[in-house]
């Protein structure tokens, strides 16, 4: 039963409640409502601000043969007890298995050439030990405000003196292109990013799995108990009103618009797995009252990475299949002439897929990912192509058939791609953003999911989706007591 006061509703002309409305239709959200309906709840209603479900999941077609690829979440890391994991063997929605090796792939230079194998296997077992080393650092001070940055810069003694004077410069070349797979993971510079990331090891042991019907596809295997009112698309939540009226136990009004129309929604109880991107611009003005300053303290330190990815379809490949793809070893000094962005300096590697033979993936981080995004796709295929021209020092490469790219940083509803711990933040902080407004009553009023919420499987579909059982479970717990 809905608690309203009965003036709140007559004062307000398009109304609609809910005992439960969770905002946002990722797979936090969904897995949030599949969780309760699974328990008997009958009354649950998600507000999504986009058209579609998944959030930043988003699978797309490319190419002539509408090949599925990812905007978004690419791959499932691990397998086990990943819940993701289990989902997709359940449904019979695995494809191929990687061994998920970062470091795989034919290392070219600025100049057309290859990189030197066994100075490259140096610098890059240089490379793993020191990142064991941060692993064991950030165990062993686990409040270190210790930058990755000022960690790395430190290790680079180590590295000139296993080298020749001779290979110095390519050295530092190589060393300088691998700290790129830490940044594409944080999705920011170093000098922001805490040597607290401790998962960058479990990254590199894990393996790979491939959806080949696409990442909505099992996002549709839990909604198959969903209404099909269940979902409200197009409805952009303008204020979550969290208040105590005079009895103590009021509902949580929500201010939205709804294509257009302002639209006004009440619950018993509301779950929010709005992204942390766009917590960091909202937040003082979408809650009333506004959040307890400990919580909007940790909005603000939290960082929320700046990723996009690019797709290129090809006709036919021209690249030898099975070899990790291609990967970039910059010269320090910019040759801009050449590439002509300064974003393109920061692509690490062209990619490949097992399941997809025509396309090749790449990765754009940090400000240059928000750059990228300003420009048109054929642009950016023809940059890709003029970079992979130089470092292959082959003329003949074709431009791509087809080219998508992602615009994580300037999409209003997400600003951002996934969160990670800066250097002056650490993990205890993401369980203060995941703790439920209460009122005085104890009853959980808003509660938090979403990647942003889960302190070991943050910037995750893992995280996300088991964030979104958390708090249906918190909820469920709360009302049977």
């Amino acid at each position: 039963m809905i608690l309203v006061q009965s003036s709140m509703v007559e004062a307000v002309m398009a109304t609609q409640s809910a005992e439960v409305i969770i905002i946002g239709a990722g797979i936090a959200g969904i897995t949030a409502a599949n969780t309760l309906f699974a328990s008997g709840y009958k009354d649950v209603k998600i507000l999504e601000a986009r058209n579609r479900i998944g959030g930043r999941i988003h699978t797309v077609c490319i190419g002539p043969g509408a090949c599925t690829v990812e905007l978004g979440a690419q791959w499932i890391h691990g397998g086990g007890d990943n819940p993701v994991y289990c989902a997709a063997l359940a449904h019979d929605l695995l494809g191929h298995t990687n061994v998920h090796d970062e470091f795989a792939g034919v290392y070219y230079k600025e100049n057309g050439s290859k990189v030197d194998e066994l100075l490259l296997d140096t610098v890059t077992a240089i490379f793993k030990d020191a990142v064991e080393e941060m692993v064991n650092f950030s165990f062993s001070d686990p409040k270190s405000t210790l930058s990755c940055n000022e960690y790395f810069s430190n290790r680079m003694p180590n590295i000139l003196s296993a080298v020749s004077d001779e290979q110095t410069e390519e050295a530092e070349n190589i060393f300088r292109s691998l700290l790129n797979i830490l940044k594409e993971d944080s999705g920011d510079d170093l000098t922001r990013l805490s040597v607290s990331c401790n998962g960058f090891e479990d990254d590199y042991k894990n393996d790979d799995h491939t959806l080949p019907a696409g990442y909505t596809a099992l996002l549709r295997t839990f909604m198959s108990n969903f209404e099909p009112d269940v979902i409200t698309f197009e409805t952009e939540v303008k204020q979550i009103d969290w208040s105590e009226k005079e009895n103590g136990f009021s509902s949580v009004v929500l201010k939205c618009v709804e294509r257009g129309t302002e639209m006004t929604y009440i619950a018993n109880h509301v779950i929010s797995t709005i992204p942390l991107g766009v917590l960091k611009k909202t937040h003082q003005k979408l809650f009333s009252p506004v959040l307890p300053s400990e919580q909007a303290s940790v909005i603000d330190k939290l960082g929320f990475g700046k990723v996009n990815k690019i797709l290129l379809y090809y006709s036919e490949p021209f690249w030898t299949k099975g070899n990790g793809g291609i990967k970039l070893v910059w010269d320090k000094e910019a040759d801009c002439d050449e590439v002509e962005t300064s974003w393109a300096r920061d692509l690490f590697a062209f990619k490949t897929m097992k399941h997809i033979d025509n396309v090749l993936i790449a990765w754009v981080y940090g400000d240059s990912a928000e750059q990228m995004e300003a420009m048109a796709e054929t642009k950016v295929g023809d940059v890709c192509t003029q970079i992979l021209k130089q470092f292959l020092n082959d003329d003949r490469i074709p431009k791509p058939t087809s080219v998508r790219t992602s615009k994580w940083c300037t999409d209003p509803h997400t600003l951002g791609a996934y969160t990670f711990v800066t250097s002056g933040s650490h993990y205890d902080d993401i369980d203060i953003l995941s703790k439920p407004l209460l009122q005085t009553s104890g009853k959980p009023a808003v509660l938090f999911a979403g990647e942003a919420t889960h302190s070991d499987k943050y910037a995750s579909v893992q995280g996300a989706m088991l964030s979104g059982i958390r708090e249906a479970k918190r909820l469920m717990k709360w009302q049977s007591n």
